[in-house]
């Protein structure tokens, strides 16, 4: 089915007798446009603990015409597991007209696997973008096949029970993207234990239950093979909970960090020493624990300069009860949990947040948030048959005082859910970001961004030496740093382009592209509407 975005949208701004009513900023197309895929997370009636954690999806242009296709993970049966991701080609045309089509690939057969999370990256430098697979039990590696499926790539790895989040990064600046995987817990289904809620009833168990894992770290050896290096990058990997990881270079050094979400376990902090091997400092940073020193169940991971100061910030979501987080970054790699302060404490509460992203919703200069959530113990009467899981999802406005304010009157906001990974990419090519949600046992949800300005820019950076790169907006007061990668949110990957709305070039002077401190390119703002590449001389 294909429906015009522009004309399809419910909620667009309309004058009335009364006044005028203002489109909402987001508008959940999915019925609209036929688009049909239901996660299941395996309905075991035994309370297996993976249930409740899958699963993620990826934004990627797999085939290179100019549009994000879109990949959403399947989680299935725990023996004989018939059931398939999905890949959906975006039918975009020119008049912004939006549909999908399911492409049909050996390489989505999932009998071997239980799925997690996804994360995206060109391995081998063939300009394609490739495909990490975490699974329960085994792990996947897929190699782009000029834009008409996928090969799997064999790669030297240790067999980890679950994997959750990972993360494709260069950590020595040898132009090849290694490879970082967050393990979970040591979980079977001979190793399961019963749990119970506050009400008496069986219930899903917590990670407290379990053994945490090493993560995993593999070099990327010239695109050929991945060789798995733990110990050698990381001799003092601890065994913890990890859900999910990000990676940037957070005390400007010139060498990528990772950041490593634990769930009810301190976070990690590793600081790249000049792609030798990692030193741990979580604590040292302050990431590792809130304001309190208490450690939280972190899930979902988001970066981002949301106070324009030049240096990305994080942020954490929680466990209902617990606050999500958010950590202000000095621009030495030095954090502050500033959530009280920036009104952002309170109303997560009554949540359990995981996915979450910072996006332009407004057309101003500030980043602003989305919190997915979906709860993981039954919050339900004791005699009541159904648990009660699905919860809302949370809008917050970013603005010049560095204090959010939550949106809540708006239809896509109150239609719960059981949301885990969601990806963020302009899917209809008209200038703002876009969201695909994968809900556990539920449906996915498309949520096309009401912004659609009038002035924007948009950016696909091409580098021939495949360099670590920094990216900015700047001006002559100071520059505001910009989040590239492909990773965060939760076990999910994302658009790699820039957009930069009419605010942002109205008020920068222009971008420019940083590696090593060595200013590569500078370019002014302008605003034509459309995607272009920039290539790195």
């Amino acid at each position: 089915m294909i429906v015009k975005i522009k004309t399809s949208v419910l909620f667009l701004t309309l004058l009335m007798c009364v006044g005028i009513v203002h489109a909402e900023y987001f508008s959940n197309i999915r019925d609209q446009i036929g688009f049909e895929f239901i996660h299941n997370n395996g309905n075991s009636q035994n309370f297996y603990y993976p249930e409740i954690v899958g699963s993620g999806v990826a934004l990627l242009d797999f085939d290179n015409d100019g549009d994000l296709d879109i990949y959403l993970i399947q989680s299935g049966e725990f023996k004989n597991n018939k059931l398939k991701d999905m890949l959906f080609e975006n039918q975009l045309n020119q008049e912004k007209s939006l549909s999908f089509k399911s492409k049909e690939h050996s390489f989505l057969n999932k009998s071997i696997s239980y799925g997690i999370g996804i994360t995206v990256g060109d391995v081998n430098n063939d300009g394609r973008q490739d495909i990490y697979l975490s699974n329960l039990k085994q792990n996947q590696l897929l190699i782009n096949k000029d834009g008409t499926g996928f090969n799997p790539l064999k790669i030297d790895e240790k067999q980890h029970m679950w994997s959750s989040g990972a993360s494709f990064c260069d950590i020595n600046n040898d132009g090849y993207k290694d490879l970082y995987v967050s393990n979970y817990v040591d979980w079977s289904a001979n190793n399961n234990p019963k749990c119970f809620n506050a009400s008496s009833k069986q219930d899903y168990c917590g990670p407290s239950s379990f053994s945490g894992l090493k993560d995993s770290f593999y070099l990327n050896d010239k695109g050929r093979n991945f060789i798995e290096k733990t110990q050698q990058f990381f001799p003092k990997m601890p065994k913890m909970p990890g859900l999910n990881v990000v990676c940037n270079d957070i005390n400007n050094d010139g060498f990528s960090d990772f950041i490593v979400a634990n769930d009810g376990k301190e976070n990690l902090v590793w600081l790249n020493q000049n792609g030798q091997s990692f030193k741990e400092a979580g604590m040292f940073s302050g990431l590792a624990v809130n304001a309190q020193g208490v450690s939280e169940a972190s899930m979902g991971l988001a970066m981002s300069d949301y106070d324009l100061d030049g240096d990305l910030d994080v942020f954490f979501t929680h466990l209902m009860n617990e606050s999500n987080t958010l950590y202000n970054n000095n621009g030495k790699g030095f954090f502050s949990d500033v959530t009280n302060r920036s009104k952002l404490s309170t109303q997560s509460y009554a949540y359990t947040g995981w996915a979450a992203g910072f996006l332009m919703v407004n057309n101003d200069i500030y980043p602003d948030l989305v919190v997915f959530n979906g709860a993981v113990a039954d919050a339900s009467q004791k005699n009541k048959d159904q648990p009660s899981l699905k919860q809302a999802n949370q809008l917050f406005l970013n603005a010049e005082n560095k204090v959010f304010s939550q949106i809540k009157d708006e239809k896509w906001l109150n239609e719960k859910a059981v949301s885990r990974g969601a990806a963020f990419g302009d899917i209809d090519n008209d200038g703002d970001i876009d969201i695909v949600v994968n809900n556990n046992n539920g449906p996915a949800d498309i949520l096309i961004n009401n912004l659609n300005p009038e002035k924007w820019m948009g950016i696909k950076i091409i580098d021939p030496e495949n360099r670590s790169l920094k990216v900015e907006l700047y001006n002559e007061k100071h520059a505001m740093r910009l989040n590239t990668n492909t990773d965060g949110s939760y076990a999910s990957a994302h658009d790699d382009r820039i957009v930069i709305n009419q605010a942002q070039i109205e008020y920068y002077k222009g971008i420019r592209i940083i590696s090593n401190s060595t200013i590569l390119l500078e370019k002014p703002l302008i605003h034509n509407n459309k995607y272009t590449t920039i290539k790195i001389p």
